[in-house]
């Protein structure tokens, strides 16, 4: 007997188990966010004629990738809004654990994607360089890729 109750095994095991899978993906989302960062550096440290066109041509290889593996069982999208409205809930929770918090547009084929809490920018502060929009603008560039 495991003690106590009727089904306290199960009731034990089962927040053990719930504790390890939220750790494994807190390092799983940990080591993403280290790969992005240092794919990012490495891309613009190193002497590249565009490294930013090159970033950006990976991440919209990803992407596609990703979007291929995604949509394999779904219908075929109908329209602009559709294919957006997936992007923005299935595909980017699939990629970066959360929906989007917002979707607009401007009616003219213009949409306005936004992630207030995108942990790719989340930590990035001014360093001794202290050009965090420049830091922020860089690590942007894949996900702008991965989207498109």
């Amino acid at each position: 007997r495991w003690g106590g109750e009727k089904g306290s095994r199960s009731a034990a095991c089962g927040g053990t188990r719930s504790r390890a899978r939220m750790q494994k993906k807190e390092v799983a989302e940990s080591c993403f966010d280290l790969l992005h960062h240092s794919m990012v550096e490495t891309f613009t440290a190193a002497n590249r004629a565009h490294p930013e066109r090159d970033l950006e041509q990976m991440g919209f290889t990803v992407g596609g990738k990703l979007a291929e593996k995604y949509v394999r069982d779904r219908a075929l999208f109908v329209d602009e809004l559709e294919v957006m409205t997936f992007v923005c809930k299935d595909f980017w929770t699939e990629v970066y654990g959360k929906q989007m918090d917002k979707l607009r547009t401007n009616h003219k084929g213009v949409f306005e994607l936004q992630d207030h809490r995108f942990r790719a920018i989340l930590r990035v502060s001014t360093g001794p360089e202290g050009n965090a929009l420049e830091a922020a603008r860089k690590l942007l560039i894949f996900p702008c890729g991965v989207i498109r």
